[in-house]
């Protein structure tokens, strides 16, 4: 196999991948769109599969016409420093990689804990926690920027997710369920 396929191989498979899920996609009921006067529960997640099927060809042409070029580097390979604070040292010219495995068990429990709960909590609270805790947890320790941060994502996640996208979300049980109903008519979801 020539390196040039070598290397489309991936993109190819996830274009693949797009075509098989944008066929599961196309057979999501939309009877209730009013005759397609309304955007249905099909929409987003053919959106979606659109855009990484188009990403994925991109890559695809872009590597069979053009190859690779090995001198290809991250967008952040110029950083020195870890955003969390802790700066990376110098040795020979190279910055060491500073791993933090407990960094990374931590984000991972507060996305199973994110998981778990959003259900009882709903969207909403879980999410400011979430935002809150995952912000504290990377590093980030100015618990009124955090707070902001939290709320004003979470706030931002529902009238995306409400009111652009109408996609329902977790209400949350007890007093969670008459805050989540109380922030959906103050954005003006019914």
């Amino acid at each position: 196999m020539s390196p040039r396929l070598r290397h489309c191989l991936p993109h190819f498979v996830m274009l693949l991948v797009a075509v098989v899920l944008y066929a599961a996609a196309m057979q999501i009921d939309t009877s209730q769109t009013g005759g397609g006067r309304r955007v249905g529960p099909d929409f987003w997640p053919k959106a979606v599969i659109l855009f990484m099927g188009a990403l994925a060809l991109y890559e695809v042409v872009k590597r069979a016409v053009f190859g690779i070029d090995s001198s290809t580097r991250g967008l952040t390979e110029d950083l020195t420093a870890n955003p969390a604070g802790d700066p990376t040292t110098e040795t020979a010219g190279e910055a060491e990689t500073i791993e933090k495995p407990r960094l990374l068990l931590a984000g991972g429990a507060l996305i199973l804990g994110y998981v778990g709960v959003v259900d009882l909590l709903g969207f909403f609270v879980t999410t400011a926690v979430f935002l809150f805790s995952f912000t504290w947890v990377g590093g980030f320790r100015r618990h009124g920027w955090n707070a902001l941060i939290a709320v004003g994502g979470a706030l931002l996640m529902v009238v995306l997710f409400m009111r652009v996208a109408y996609i329902s979300l977790p209400l949350g049980e007890g007093p969670f369920r008459s805050l989540s109903l109380a922030l959906m008519s103050a954005i003006g979801v019914r």
